[in-house]
């Protein structure tokens, strides 16, 4: 098998409103809310986290330790797995921010599910949508300043962004179906995302200005287009087909042309997140019997199984 280069420093800065915030909560655990404060009561997996957190590339969900969906963190070769959240709800997809130093995930700790950001430790949890409404989906921005989300806030779900002292709530999309799992290209210009089209099984593919101005349909398919990731370069988008009834991973050009197929499995295959460096796609499949995290090169080569668990991983996120 053949080794590869893993890049251990991710992003560059673009922090500083969130580690105003966040900052004064790694110093005192008080200042949690009170649902955070006993959700998240139990550190001591938490504090076997130390200066080699940067190491660790890869988020994802599982129930390793026969709990609920919590959030682990591994090294890109699926080493030195740690848990960082420790509910007694589940926790949705987690992605890392600009620097690596701080992540943002979805999580029913107060009831509904809100859009939280806590640091890479697992402390200083903040809740920063805290609505009665259901919100999902989160992504920070390239520059890290804000959060990209989808929410049903306004009837049916549609893709907001918000500020990290969660000011500046602004809703970028306005249509009848519902948008979900929106990504920002790497230069923060373009966000593409899915859409189910009313009225069919369909979801396909969109892409619009990071405004909201300007969508565009990219994949037309009878079944299911989701998932979408971007490329490192951001020149291709990565995604999941339905093809049949076994999803496969997909790519094509930022436009929607020359769309190809990546995996080709008798599992599930789906839920790819591109790295920001290296052109690494990691990706759930269950190939193998059982839902696990894979990593491939960016062309669909040389995959490779990074977990190995009795129960399932789901929801990768490669910094």
């Amino acid at each position: 098998m053949r080794t590869r280069k893993f890049l251990l420093n991710a992003g560059v800065g673009g922090l500083t409103v969130l580690l105003l915030i966040i900052g004064s909560c790694q110093k005192d655990d008080q200042n949690l809310s009170d649902a955070g404060q006993s959700a998240f009561s139990n550190r001591s997996v938490q504090s076997i986290i130390s200066s080699d957190k940067q190491a660790r590339e890869i988020l994802f969900i599982s129930k390793i330790d026969g709990a609920t969906d919590e959030i682990y963190a591994m090294n890109a070769d699926g080493l030195n797995v740690v848990r960082l959240t420790n509910n007694t709800v589940a926790d949705g997809r987690a992605t890392w921010s600009a620097n690596g130093q701080h992540l943002a995930f979805a999580s029913g700790l107060v009831g509904s599910r809100d859009i939280f950001v806590m640091n890479a430790n697992g402390k200083g949890l903040i809740n920063l949508t805290n609505t009665p409404d259901d919100e999902e989906w989160p992504e920070w921005s390239p520059i890290g300043n804000h959060i990209i989300f989808s929410s049903n806030r306004d009837g049916n779900h549609e893709i907001y962004s918000v500020n990290l002292d969660g000011t500046k709530l602004t809703r970028l999309t306005n249509r009848t179906q519902d948008d979900k799992w929106p990504s920002y290209s790497p230069d923060g210009s373009k966000i593409v995302f899915q859409s189910e089209l009313g009225g069919t099984k369909r979801t396909e593919i969109f892409i619009m200005n990071a405004d909201g101005s300007e969508i565009n349909q990219l994949t037309d398919r009878d079944g299911l287009d989701q998932m979408p990731t971007w490329s490192t370069d951001g020149l291709e988008i990565a995604f999941m087909r339905a093809v049949g009834t076994n999803p496969e991973i997909f790519k094509m050009n930022a436009d929607g042309s020359s769309q190809v197929n990546l995996t080709n499995s008798p599992g599930m295959d789906a839920r790819p997140s591109w790295s920001k460096e290296g052109n690494y796609i990691v990706f759930i499949s269950a190939r193998d019997g059982n839902q696990e995290v894979y990593i491939m090169d960016g062309n669909g080569s040389d995959p490779m199984r990074l977990t190995n668990n009795t129960d399932y991983d789901d929801y990768p996120f490669i910094k």
